[in-house]
C-alpha cells in the first residue's frame, strides 16, 4: 500500500515513542468537532480511498474462530501500511455485529507521563475521519467527568494518533455507534479499580471496549534492547509473554510481566485498565487475532515495533438458559417457604431441563437486599445433584450464622437477590501466581484454620491477587501473611456466577459474598 497516506519507517518507529517528558499541554480551543489530524498521511485522506482500503484489509484479514460475541479488542495504531492488517483480523471479529455504543481507551504519546487519571473531552460532539463524523456519546462523557479519576484536558488529544487510528475500522466493521473517547495517563492500580468501577456500568450487551496499543518497541530509538541476536524470535518470544497474561485476562501477570521485562509497550495503561474492567465483570477470554512487526514489513530489525491484536469474549458456561431459570426458581420458592415456615419444595426430576437432573455439584447461595449481604452458605465438594444443593443451601442462606441477631424476615422476599454460584471442582495451588482475580475463588487451610472467598468477591472489589489472598487468610483468622507459610494450602476454584434480574436492586457493596 503506498501513494498519499504511505509513511515512512522513521515515522512509524517515532510513532511508539513511550512519551515527550515535560511540556505544556496545548489549548484545544472551543472546537467541538474532533478533526482527523493523520487523514492523508498515516491512512487515506479521501473517502472513497480509506473505505476502499479498510475494506480490503478486513476482507484479506484471517480472523480467529469465535464461539461467543465479542466484548472487547486491543488493537495496535500504527500507519495502516504497517498494522493494519494485524488491527484488521481483529476488527473482522465484529463485522455483522451491532453495538451501540464503543469505548476507546487510548493515550497521549507527547504529553505521556504528565497527567494523571483519565482524559475524558468535555466540549467535543463528535470525531471526525474521512468517511464521516463519529458521534460522541456525551451523556456516559458527562457522567465519567464527575467521577475523581476522569477530567478534561483540553489540547491532549491534539495532533494524537493512537485513538484516532481506530476509528475507521469501526466505521466500516460496524453501523451506528456512539463513541466514549479516553486518553489514559498515570495509574496506581487504585486509580485502575476507581476507573474501572466507573465504566462498569456502561458495560452492557451493546458496548464494546477497545484498547490501542502497539507491543514491543525494540532498539536504540527507544533504548530498549534486552538481546542483539536471533532479533525475529526473540521479539516473538517476548510478544507471547506479554500475551499470555492478557489471553486470560490476567491483571496481575500483565503487571509483572511489564515489571520483569520492563516490555515497552506503549499502551499498557489502556490495556491494563481494560483488563482490571473487564476482571471485574468475571473475567474474560482473549484470543490472539494477529501478530507481526515492522521489522518484518521492512526487513529492518535495527529498530522495530511490535504489534498484535487481541479479541475477548466472556467464557461460556456449563449451565443454559433453562438450567439458571429453573435453579434460580427453586431458591427463590425455596428462601419463600422457608420464611413462612412452610414445606419445602420437591423438585421434579422428570420435569427438570434435560441433563439437570443428573447433573452433581457443588455451590453457593448468596441472598442480599438492596446490594447488603443477609445470606451467604455452600459446600465446597459436590454430594449430590447440583438442585437438590441449591435447595439445601436457600434453607442455609436464611439461616447464615452470622446474622442471627437479625435473621432474613418475611417483610425482606421482595427485596431479596438470589445469586448462584455453581463452582468447579477445588485445585491445589502450587504457585500463588496461579491466582487470577476475576476467574478464581479461594479456600485456604492451615493450623486447623479454614476460609473461603467467591471469585466475585475479589473482582468485585477490584483486589489484586496479593490483597485476595490477604483477604481469604483473614476470613480464616489468620494473619494476612499466612499464605506464605509452608504448611498453609491453597486451593483454587472457578465458579458460575448467575442470579436473578437486578435492574432494581442496589450494587453490591460492603462484604457481600464473604
Amino acid at each position: 500500500m503506498s501513494g498519499r497516506w504511505s509513511i515512512t519507517v522513521a515515522e512509524v518507529v517515532t510513532a511508539g515513542i513511550l512519551g515527550v517528558p515535560g511540556g505544556t499541554i496545548a489549548g484545544a480551543g472551543e472546537e467541538t468537532i474532533r478533526p482527523a489530524y493523520m487523514a492523508g498521511s498515516w491512512y487515506p485522506g479521501e473517502p472513497d480511498a480509506l473505505a476502499e482500503a479498510v475494506d480490503r484489509l478486513l476482507a484479506e484479514a484471517a480472523p480467529p474462530g469465535l464461539t461467543a460475541r465479542p466484548v472487547a479488542v486491543i488493537a495496535p495504531h500504527a500507519g495502516y501500511r504497517f498494522s493494519g492488517a494485524t488491527a484488521a483480523a481483529g476488527y473482522r471479529c465484529l463485522q455483522n455485529l451491532t453495538y451501540k455504543r464503543v469505548i476507546v481507551l487510548a493515550f497521549s504519546h507527547r504529553y505521556a507521563g504528565t497527567y494523571d487519571g483519565v482524559d475524558v473531552p468535555d466540549k467535543l460532539t463528535a470525531y471526525a475521519t474521512p468517511l464521516g463524523e463519529v458521534p460522541i456519546d456525551r451523556e456516559v462523557c458527562d457522567a465519567l467527568l464527575r467521577e475523581p479519576v476522569f477530567a478534561s484536558r483540553p489540547g491532549v488529544d491534539r495532533g494524537e494518533h493512537s485513538l484516532e487510528l481506530q476509528l475507521p475500522f469501526l466505521q466500516r466493521a460496524l453501523k451506528g455507534f456512539r463513541l466514549v473517547p479516553l486518553l489514559v495517563g498515570r495509574m496506581t492500580n487504585a486509580d485502575e479499580t476507581a476507573a474501572a468501577r466507573a465504566l462498569l456500568p456502561y458495560l452492557d450487551e451493546d458496548t464494546l471496549l477497545v484498547a490501542s496499543s502497539d507491543f514491543t518497541h525494540f532498539g536504540p530509538n527507544f533504548g530498549y534492547q534486552p538481546f542483539r541476536e536471533d532479533v525475529p524470535n526473540k521479539l516473538r518470544e517476548l510478544a507471547d509473554q506479554a500475551a499470555a497474561p492478557i489471553l486470560k485476562c490476567d491483571y496481575d501477570g500483565f503487571t509483572d510481566h511489564l515489571a520483569k521485562t520492563r516490555d515497552t509497550i506503549c499502551g499498557y495503561g489502556p490495556i491494563r485498565l481494560l483488563l482490571r474492567t473487564l476482571s471485574m465483570q468475571g473475567g474474560a477470554a482473549g484470543v490472539r487475532a494477529a501478530f507481526d512487526t515492522s521489522g518484518n514489513l521492512t526487513g529492518d530489525w535495527t529498530n522495530s515495533v511490535t504489534y498484535q491484536s487481541i479479541v475477548f469474549t466472556r467464557p461460556l458456561g456449563t449451565l443454559g438458559a433453562p438450567e439458571r431459570a429453573e435453579l434460580l426458581r427453586l431458591a427463590r420458592a425455596t428462601v419463600t417457604v422457608q420464611l413462612h415456615g412452610e414445606k419445602l419444595p420437591k423438585a421434579d426430576q422428570s420435569k427438570l431441563p434435560a441433563g439437570l437432573g443428573q447433573l452433581d455439584g457443588a455451590c453457593f447461595v448468596t441472598l442480599t437486599n438492596r446490594g447488603r449481604l443477609r445470606g451467604c452458605i455452600g459446600n465446597m465438594e459436590a454430594s449430590g445433584p447440583l438442585y437438590q444443593a441449591v435447595i439445601r443451601n436457600a434453607v442455609s442462606a436464611c439461616q447464615d450464622y452470622r446474622f442471627v441477631n437479625h435473621p432474613v424476615t418475611t417483610e425482606e422476599l421482595g427485596q431479596l437477590h438470589i445469586e448462584i454460584s455453581y463452582l468447579t471442582p477445588m485445585k491445589r495451588i502450587a504457585n500463588p501466581d496461579e491466582i487470577i482475580v476475576g476467574r478464581h475463588g479461594l479456600l485456604i487451610e492451615q493450623g486447623g484454620r479454614r476460609g473461603v472467598l467467591l471469585p466475585q468477591v475479589a473482582y468485585e472489589r477490584g483486589w489484586t491477587r496479593r490483597e485476595f489472598l490477604a483477604q481469604v487468610c483473614r476470613k480464616a483468622g489468620l494473619p494476612p501473611d499466612a499464605w506464605k507459610r509452608p504448611d498453609a494450602k491453597l486451593y483454587s476454584f472457578t465458579a458460575e456466577v448467575f442470579g436473578e434480574p437486578a435492574s432494581q436492586v442496589e450494587p453490591i457493596r460492603g462484604d457481600a459474598h464473604d
